[in-house]
């Protein structure tokens, strides 16, 4: 099939796609040997003002950010200001991990490829006020689970601390960072790091989540972009997020960046970054056990490079990122040999239908068939909200019937608290227990003995997620509680103590 025809194709199958998943809009955009074949957008970049989407639409990227800050990195390394494989001590004198040997020698190749030990501590940074530097001082307290350099486990603090190292070294922020060393020279005119740009300009996709947060296909509502309380560009001031997630771009945009690595580095005749900083973002670093990605037979050899998963796709190198942040899904990706690039965003929270498309077009230029990618990720994601409860009675086991808390509900009440976290409080209303965290309350319902559930929904923690609390050895009141905020494998609960 041409590429004419394909593309054609392409509009009817993202239309599909868009009622299939129940979401506003897609922007896609394709540059083949150097030449930008398709860039446009299907859908409602405001369903309430009927206004579509095209490849000038700006989406937050999410993830898809943790690349340029590798690349940030990369041009200073180039500049002879960084090392890839010195202690970040060395930059930043005052960071501290949770252990000595970690400290004294985790390197920026190991922040950016995400093996420090470190599990993702989502809710130590989400919905929090805590600024750049809080985060980077509170990264002494948050626990490892694996010794450094022996797992892959993404870890959004780390790039926060790249991006860290990098206003220090450079004397500016990582904003003005971006706009100088990557956005200017790529003419990358529409994209911007503050939640204030994004929403001031006229073009720009709203974002969208689920009705119900407990299912992931259907229902769609208007929801506010995510703002960290800390951001005042007033005062130049970015997302605390930056250097892990807070970019702001759009299709056009994007395919600059891509083929930026498809050149190796050089942009319109311009070297930006070394071939060989280039080949050190490019190339694996470290090795994962299983794909992030939905399972596939069409993939192996998992890994990340630095800001970037690389793996074999039907036998092609594939150098991708995908992104989700509140209302927003993106993915990045090129397949060098092609001389390929596609990218593609959404403004639909978790939404998996940009990388069904994505995967169409690296099909069409493969002369690969039989993908079905749209149905394939839907599938994937109905079957993995029917494992939601699996999940969650391995959190809470088998519930013991006749039960009741050992003590008054109004002996819970207080604030409880633990460094690295934002404070949780307990409170009693009409009868039942209220827990507030992240900026979110929601009512706890009584499980068994001293283990409540949360009835609702808190950031992305689904409902029915467990709360534990502990009586004090001396005295018998309750003094603690802890919650399964870390998930990973050796990850344990995370336990704070009462004020």
């Amino acid at each position: 099939m041409d590429d004419q025809k394909f593309f054609e194709s392409l509009r009817d199958m993202a239309g599909e796609g868009l009622k299939l998943w129940e979401s506003p809009s897609v922007s896609v955009g394709v540059v083949k040997d150097g030449k930008t074949v398709f860039c446009g957008g299907f859908g409602l970049r405001d369903v309430e003002k009927n206004l579509p989407a095209d490849g000038e639409t700006l989406y937050q990227i999410g993830s898809c950010s943790k690349a340029f800050t590798a690349a940030l990195v990369a041009i200073l390394v180039d500049q002879g200001k960084l090392d890839w494989d010195a202690p970040v001590t060395t930059y930043v004198p005052e960071v501290r991990f949770y252990d000595d040997f970690t400290t004294e020698a985790v390197t920026l190749r190991d922040l950016l490829c995400h093996r420090t030990g470190l599990p993702r501590h989502e809710y130590s940074w989400y919905g929090t006020d805590f600024d750049k530097a809080t985060l980077v001082h509170n990264l002494r307290y948050l626990e490892p689970n694996q010794p450094i350099r022996t797992k892959f486990q993404y870890n959004n603090q780390c790039f926060i601390l790249a991006g860290y190292v990098v206003e220090r070294v450079t004397g500016k922020s990582f904003e003005e960072c971006l706009d100088e060393y990557i956005f200017g020279p790529l003419g990358m005119n529409r994209s911007c790091a503050f939640v204030d740009d994004i929403e001031g300009n006229e073009n720009h996709a709203e974002p969208y989540d689920r009705t119900n947060p407990d299912d992931a296909l259907h229902g769609m509502k208007k929801i506010p972009f995510y703002r960290m309380p800390k951001e005042d560009k007033s005062k130049g001031i970015g997302a605390p997020l930056g250097p892990a997630g807070s970019i702001n771009s759009c299709a056009g945009d994007m395919l600059k960046w891509v083929t930026l690595h498809l050149n190796e580095g050089e942009f319109e005749g311009k070297r930006i970054v070394s071939k060989e900083a280039m080949q050190q973002m490019h190339k694996p670093q470290m090795l994962l056990t299983a794909p992030l990605d939905m399972p596939m037979d069409e993939t192996e050899f998992w890994c990340y490079g630095l800001g970037w998963f690389v793996e074999s796709f039907r036998g092609h190198k594939i150098v991708h990122h995908g992104g989700n942040i509140n209302g927003f899904s993106g993915f990045t990706c090129f397949v060098p040999d092609l001389n390929l690039g596609v990218v593609a965003y959404t403004n639909m929270n978790s939404s998996f239908l940009h990388y069904a498309l994505a995967r169409e077009i690296i099909d069409h230029y493969l002369g690969a068939e039989g993908g079905n990618w749209v149905k394939r990720y839907h599938d994937f994601v109905a079957e993995r909200a029917g494992s939601h409860e699996k999940i969650l009675h391995a959190m809470t086991g088998d519930k013991v019937e006749g039960t009741q808390p050992s003590h008054p509900l109004e002996d819970y009440v207080g604030v409880y608290g633990r460094p690295g976290y934002t404070d949780v409080t307990i409170t009693l209303e009409d009868g039942a227990l209220r827990l507030s965290f992240i900026g979110t309350e929601v009512e706890l319902a009584h499980f068994h003995y001293d283990t409540f559930l949360l009835s609702g929904v808190m950031g992305e923690l689904p409902s029915g997620i467990p709360v534990h609390f502990y009586a004090e050895e001396a005295g018998g009141r309750i003094g603690a509680l802890s919650m399964p905020l870390v998930t990973e494998p050796g990850g344990k609960l995370i336990r704070f103590d009462r004020k």
